[in-house]
């Protein structure tokens, strides 16, 4: 680092001679702690801003403890991050400082990112002898190209060692702490996952404890549950059980800013033996130790164990062996803190039949049987996966900093056209949750069947995770107890019999989609509840969209009305993927103003996951694992740093134009009426293209398909333009040619303006826009060689930085769009006129080969604007004399806008955060104020 400033330098020492001194070292963190040591009473440092720094880890804690007010609610959870910093000579650990939090809660500090440190000091506990820690204060994010050269270079990472640092009682405690795995603040000793409170993290989770080779059981002196369950009143010192686990639960994390336990976790499971089944509870330290190698089928020698009367309020697994008695008035509770709990995991090969345990019975259906199952039914399901949606965060309470993660997942078995549709939270499996991927063979247990908030339209249910739910992916199957099941073995057959590249073909990943539907009228949708509980006011909005988290998923509803509507084409689109948003100027709204910091990109494999075998798909995949052998079964061991994304300005009537707000300056499309010659001489150019003889054009074709797999025909764009210049050549007068001519390139464009649209923008005060659509908001099509990467882009931002993972030179957007990527930018008014925002609306087609159509009992409508976007989906027209008909074009769609003009809507938004700046918001369905469904 280049020389450095403090703001109370020490006495007789220059902070510039003290850098000066340093700067051999050729490390940043080196040069900087010096700065800190050497200081006397140097408590803050402003290093050069120039000095680059990469970010190598981002890690999460629950935060000091607060003391509760008697009268007042208990404080909510709020979490504190350390980051662990590199300049590719050594790593160090600092402390975030909370005004900073933003950062992360967006995305924007994440692991390979890149910063400038421009104010940061060095800060003692108090209450911790010999403890002190780097606190960053403020910082500078940087461009991900600059942190490239950096992480390029790391080959051996080593923290601060002691030869860097003066040998001062100050430098000691920096050692001290730059050694320590736990967190610096707070007197916490674990950190969380980044992104939620239910998976397990760091490496004391990572292994399987060792079996031991031989655990002596002696039937004589063990007791039954149902013994157990009789006696608990009158003893102490319990006997030894010999139980089976048939039911295990996700981890659950109980801490509070007042909780003062080292490890709050808890995870309860289902154990049974010949007599019955009870619940049994593992608490704090245990979970760490045990929680990974306690899995169903497990048989478990248990001694000095406590029981107490069991937590009602808790969900329960439902049991599938009718015969089986449950015990559930009182749990078998392991806890560290009171009796040293002996636990025994006796080998797979040990287990005698004379012991009599249970085997764990499951309730596979398929999925035609799915359409007769009741609400709230649990059930298992195996199937091929077709559909994987983005990892998304749902808030668990209004203001909380806790979230729910899950994704949606499709499923076929082979019993029905229609996919299994799965909602699956995270089940404290991020091993299997992160690496479900089409094509691999998925088997769901304890899941629930929903039907309730359904709505008319909607003709099948769909399946989500209870608290017991487990999955398995491919790999993940040998030793498992289903495997003998016959709902298994039946999938096994017929998937042996389905042609790989025919089910590639109908697999996709990632994009926009939301599900179950919403209700048909607005009165199904409030239900019980007053409406007013539903809406927000646009005021509300601006808000709401600041306090997204990163990945988080949020539905509002806003009143308003239809200011004006834009179709923007499949290859117009593909451009504007690439482009950042714009704020509108004072000036002319065609003249951009970039509004992101430097372009938010991901760097090369930092998503990625270490490389694997790559397993073969469908018949080719192995079902080895899925085939038992008649063997010993085993048992598997606000932000001031940030700059707002929200767009505001004052339109003046003669400045204002309807332009493409999607896209940059140097890409809008400019208003002006093009030459009139140049338009005859097109004209008459496409005129003699269409008296071509069709051998040639035949053949033009052919080689077309043989260089791409694209669309064979023009877009309907272009269609509509073709059509529009035939009327005009063949119906147009010379005296009108000119204005038919404006009419149809005006038409072309797609674009339509309420008649009042100028009127209200006189007086318009705010302007929010979000009608571009991002890469992260197109659904791709599954390539099986790069699945990795495209999972990396589908997942969430990892917390730590693994260099020499698989990397893929391809960019998200070279992966083909499943569907065509034409959407409209729809203009939503406030009924004020306060407020007016652009939204996505991306319409789903009516087929089979469109998933997010998937589940719905698909109505035949007009297909005019008012009804695509009262039902979310563009229909198919019915075949007229055998003959199909081809769905209306974007520009006869936009033209029938004409009738939402003057009308109040209740739009139903959906909204995710994408790192950094980036906004989804997508218009899911309107529903029309005066048809009285309110």
């Amino acid at each position: 680092m280049s020389a450095g400033r403090c703001d109370r330098p020490a006495p007789g020492t220059s902070a510039e001679g003290v850098g000066a001194r340093h700067r051999g070292d050729a490390s940043v963190l080196s040069d900087l702690f010096h700065q800190l040591v050497t200081g006397a009473t140097c408590r803050s440092v402003v290093p050069d801003p120039s000095e680059p720094l990469v970010v190598w880890a981002v890690e999460r804690y629950l935060g000091e403890t607060a003391v509760r007010e008697s009268s007042g609610p208990e404080p909510q959870p709020s979490y504190l991050y350390d980051v662990t910093l590199t300049d590719g000579a050594c790593q160090a650990k600092a402390h975030l400082a909370p005004d900073l939090n933003c950062l992360v809660y967006r995305n924007a500090l994440r692991a390979g990112s890149h910063i400038r440190i421009t104010r940061c000091s060095l800060v003692y506990e108090e209450m911790r002898l010999s403890h002190c820690f780097l606190q960053v204060e403020a910082l500078e994010l940087g461009d991900g190209e600059d942190s490239l050269s950096v992480l390029r270079n790391i080959s051996n990472q080593t923290r601060a060692s002691p030869y860097n640092l003066t040998a001062t009682q100050r430098g000691r405690d920096i050692l001290n702490t730059l050694q320590l795995e736990t967190p610096l603040k707070g007197g916490r000793t674990h950190y969380l996952p980044l992104w939620n409170n239910n998976d397990p993290h760091g490496g004391k989770w990572n292994a399987n404890r060792p079996l031991a080779p031989d655990v002596q059981v002696n039937v004589s002196g063990l007791i039954t549950l149902q013994g157990l369950m009789m006696t608990w009143r009158n003893n102490l010192d319990f006997p030894r059980l010999l139980v089976r686990i048939m039911h295990k639960s996700r981890l659950r994390y109980y801490g509070r800013i007042t909780t003062k336990i080292n490890c709050p976790i808890q995870a309860y499971f289902e154990v049974a033996d010949k007599s019955g089944m009870m619940p049994m509870v593992l608490w704090n330290s245990l979970c760490p130790e045990w929680y990974q190698s306690l899995n169903i089928g497990t048989v478990l020698l248990l001694h000095r164990y406590a029981v107490k009367p069991s937590y009602q309020k808790r969900t329960w697994a439902t049991p599938f062996d009718p015969q089986m008695k449950s015990f559930r008035t009182i749990e078998i509770s392991l806890n560290p803190q009171h009796l040293c709990t002996v636990l025994q995991i006796v080998p797979a090969e040990q287990i005698k039949p004379e012991w009599e345990l249970p085997e764990v019975k499951y309730n596979f259906i398929s999925r035609l049987e799915l359409e007769k199952l009741p609400h709230a039914y649990t059930c298992d399901i195996i199937g091929l996966v077709t559909f994987v949606g983005r990892c998304e965060r749902l808030r668990k309470k209004a203001d909380s900093e806790d979230f729910f993660l899950y994704r949606w997942v499709h499923v076929v078995d082979g019993s029905s056209d229609q996919p299994f549709i799965l909602e699956l939270f995270s089940t404290s499996q991020p091993e299997t949750f992160e690496h479900i991927h089409p094509m691999t063979y998925l088997v769901c247990t304890q899941m629930r069947v929903v039907r309730e908030n359904l709505s008319s339209r909607t003709n099948s249910p769909y399946l989500t995770t209870s608290n017991e739910s487990q999955i398995f992916i491919t790999g993940c199957h040998k030793g498992q107890p289903y495997t003998w099941n016959p709902q298994v073995k039946h999938f096994i057959q017929w998937i042996k019999g389905q042609r790989e590249k025919e089910m590639l073909s109908k697999c996709k990943v990632g994009g926009y989609f939301s599900f179950p539907p919403v209700p048909a009228t607005f009165s199904e949708y409030c239900k019980n509840a007053a409406a007013e509980t539903f809406l927000t006011s646009t005021n509300e909005l601006k808000k709401e969209i600041e306090k997204l988290h990163y990945r988080e998923h949020k539905r509002i509803l806003i009143q308003g009305v239809i200011g004006a509507v834009q179709y923007v084409s499949h290859s117009d689109s593909t451009q504007s993927l690439s482009a950042e948003p714009v704020q509108r100027s004072e000036g002319r709204p065609d003249q951009g103003v970039n509004l992101l910091p430097p372009k938010d990109r991901a760097l090369p494999g930092l998503l990625s996951e270490p490389a694997g075998p790559k397993e073969q798909i469908v018949c080719s995949q192995s079902t080895e694992e899925l085939e038992p052998r008649p063997v010993k079964k085993t048992t598997n061991p606000s932000c001031p740093v940030l700059s707002s994304y929200v767009l505001r300005r004052r339109y003046s009537l003669r400045n204002l134009k309807r332009v493409n707000y999607n896209l940059p300056a140097r890409r809008q499309v400019r208003q002006e009426l093009p030459d009139p010659k140049k338009l005859e001489s097109q004209k008459k150019k496409s005129k003699k293209n269409r008296n071509q003889k069709k051998t040639p054009l035949a053949i033009r074709l052919k080689a077309t398909r043989e260089h791409s797999q694209e669309a064979e025909v023009p877009t309907d764009t272009t269609r509509f333009i073709e059509q529009s210049e035939e009327l005009v050549a063949d119906n147009a007068g010379p005296s009108d040619r000119q204005e038919t001519q404006a009419a149809a390139i005006d038409l072309s464009r797609a674009t339509w303006k309420s008649p009042t649209w100028q009127e209200i923008t006189q007086h318009l005060p705010e302007y929010l826009n979000f009608g571009q659509l991002l890469p992260e908001s197109v659904p791709r099509k599954f390539d099986y060689k790069d699945r990795d990467f495209l999972m990396q882009q589908y997942n969430l931002q990892p917390e730590v930085y693994t260099p020499g993972t698989t990397e893929c030179n391809r960019d998200i957007q070279s992966f083909s769009p499943a569907y065509d990527t034409g959407y409209y930018s729809v203009t939503i008014v406030g009924v004020n006129q306060q407020l007016a925002v652009d939204v996505m609306f991306l319409p789903a087609t009516k087929s089979h080969e469109d998933h997010r159509v998937s589940g719905l009992a698909v109505d035949v409508h007009d297909n005019t604007l008012a009804s695509i976007m009262a039902t979310g989906y563009i229909c198919q027209p019915a075949d007229v004399n055998g003959e199909n008909q081809t769905p209306p074009t974007p520009g006869e769609i936009v033209k029938s806008a004409n009738e939402l003009d003057g009308l109040h809507f209740i739009c139903v938004l959906d909204m995710c955060h994408h790192s950094g700046n980036r906004v989804e918001v997508c218009l899911n369905k309107t529903y029309r104020v005066s048809d009285g469904n309110h």
